[in-house]
């Protein structure tokens, strides 16, 4: 049995409805009175109330659309019933109009022409608007006015003859038709439904499918809070074939999106799950490289390096040879992208902290391996021990050092040679650019271009920090630059100061073991960072374990 509320917009229908509900065996019928906002709260309390759909008409049935999940079948005014209606209304002295939404004026415009019978036809969109026609019409000599209930109401009000355009028995037993027919395709959707969220519920245990306005059609939460997750963040463009990290509470999870298609709507899927390992983000950090990192390559250097990493791409184990600030860190994530178009997560840890937590998530496809220099003999042969295990589960290794160490690299290594920026001076102007619009869209400082003076001062400038040194003197321009080009007087004293900001080393500096000018210099770090020995382990390159020693010792 389907079970039917039928709520009908006049009362005269209900009387009808009990008469024709005794013909349908299938269908467990109730009929309700309620017109336009007076059947909302109905339609409201069907699907709690067990029913599986629901039967109105016109404008009323609109309404309900608006307020319930379930089929709302609309049922039609017969061409019977407009037959009826006109006929009677024909007899009737005075201009005549019909006034209703459009499943009752789009038949009695046809009928009327056929048959020639002198009737105005106004269609509405809403309820609000029946009330200014019918007083219009007044105004215009009509004294008769067919519709709805709605329009009924109002040509009493009006002091008009109004006459209202009922549904016949085969109106309603069509409604009964369709009902079934609804209720059956309806059933088989659902059941798709039911089972593709019995399929989400297998797959993860937090998800979220959000539909093409950003729109939450369906969740699921059971380890997450969903008051912790901003939808309004999630992506719904080219990334969707890749997975990202975010940081929920004090917990890492990743972002696996994917796009489900119904018919011609799309709908986009978005799971979550904790990192496989437990991840400290002192030692390691977990990203997701969206997309293809921007080389400038204007140079031959810059662009014999990003041709050697083409001729090596199928290479799981990497080494990235240059000086500090030559952009390792930027290369690295190129090559991530360019061999994964995206798929799996990126990390970046130093060496010796990776030794000492070698566990990654199975999702992990590169790690950067920074510090590989302040490694001894034996830490580098376990290190290499433990490279080659991850490139034979399919993780890409990469690692980050200021000279080429024959002892750390064997055949099987794809070596990349990063110029310093002093050594590819042509890449400079287009490097400028880009910082420069990069500072502006970050910061909203006001430069957008460089003047040719400046430029020839960074060209003939030394770099000893690489690309770096260049991208923190060029924000630094910016900021300080008022008009919207960057001028020698805004450039020139920048960098006359880190010319003349070189310090020069006491004689009795060096002097002694190499321990002892070891500890000279941790201890003068010491000095400038306060005593903070995190930061100093961060700019000696070593983790805070080594640190501690070298003090002891």
């Amino acid at each position: 049995m389907i079970k039917v509320l039928f709520i009908a917009p006049y009362p005269a229908m209900a009387v009808l409805i009990d008469e024709c509900k005794a013909e349908a065996e299938d269908l467990d019928v109730t009929v309700k009175v309620g017109n336009l906002g007076s059947a909302v709260p109905l339609a409201k309390r069907a699907e709690q109330d067990g029913f599986d759909v629901i039967i109105s008409r016109g404008g009323t049935a609109k309404s309900i659309e608006e307020v319930t999940n379930l089929p709302v079948i609309d049922i039609h005014v017969s061409g019977y019933d407009m037959l009826r209606v006109l006929t009677l209304a024909n007899e009737f002295p005075g201009k005549k109009a019909i006034v209703g939404f459009s499943n009752i004026t789009l038949g009695a415009e046809t009928i009327t022409d056929i048959l020639e019978f002198p009737i105005e036809v106004f269609t509405v969109e809403r309820a609000e608007e029946v009330g200014p026609i019918i007083k219009e019409l007044k105004d215009q000599g009509y004294s008769v006015i067919m519709g709805d209930v709605v329009t009924v109401h109002n040509a009493d009000r009006y002091g008009m003859e109004g006459i209202l355009i009922q549904s016949g028995r085969e109106a309603i037993f069509d409604a009964f038709q369709r009902t079934r027919t609804i209720y059956s395709f309806y059933q088989k959707k659902q059941t798709e439904i039911d089972l593709m969220k019995a399929m989400l519920e297998t797959e993860a245990n937090d998800f979220v499918v959000l539909d093409n306005e950003g729109e939450i059609a369906y969740e699921q939460w059971k380890s997450i809070s969903p008051s912790l997750i901003d939808v309004s963040e999630l992506s719904k463009d080219g990334e969707l074939n890749s997975q990202a990290v975010i940081k929920v509470g004090d917990e890492v999870y990743k972002v696996k999106p994917s796009v489900l298609t119904n018919g011609s709507r799309k709908y986009y899927l978005y799971s979550f799950s904790k990192l496989g390992q437990p991840i400290d983000e002192t030692l390691i950090k977990v990203e997701h490289v969206s997309q293809l990192p921007l080389i400038i390559q204007e140079s031959e250097q810059m662009r014999n390096c990003i041709s050697s990493i083409g001729a090596n791409i199928k290479k799981s184990k990497w080494a990235l040879i240059g000086e500090n600030g030559t952009g390792k860190g930027l290369i690295a994530r190129y090559i991530h992208y360019l061999k994964l178009e995206g798929d799996g997560l990126f990390a970046v840890a130093m060496a010796r902290d990776f030794l000492e937590n070698s566990e990654v998530d199975k999702d992990i496809k590169t790690i950067y391996l920074q510090g590989i220099d302040t490694l001894d003999f034996y830490e580098q042969q376990r290190l290499e021990q433990v490279a080659d295990y991850c490139c034979s589960i399919g993780i890409n290794i990469i690692y980050s050092v200021l000279t080429e160490n024959e002892g750390l690299f064997d055949s099987g290594v794809a070596r990349i040679y990063l110029p310093s920026l002093r050594n590819r001076n042509g890449d400079i102007r287009a490097l400028a650019a880009y910082f420069i619009a990069d500072s502006n869209q970050s910061f909203g400082t006001s430069p957008i271009k460089i003047k040719e003076e400046a430029l020839d001062l960074l060209e003939k400038y030394h770099w000893p920090g690489n690309v770096a040194e260049l991208k923190a003197v060029l924000y630094d321009a910016a900021a300080a630059e008022k008009g919207y080009v960057l001028s020698t007087e805004v450039m020139g004293p920048l960098l006359e100061s880190k010319v003349s900001s070189g310090f020069s080393i006491k004689d009795d500096f060096l002097q002694g073991t190499l321990e002892e000018i070891e500890k000279r210099i941790i201890l003068a770090v010491m000095e400038q960072e306060d005593g903070n020995q995190t930061r100093v382990a961060n700019r000696l390159n070593i983790n805070r374990s080594t640190l501690w020693r070298k003090l002891k010792n």
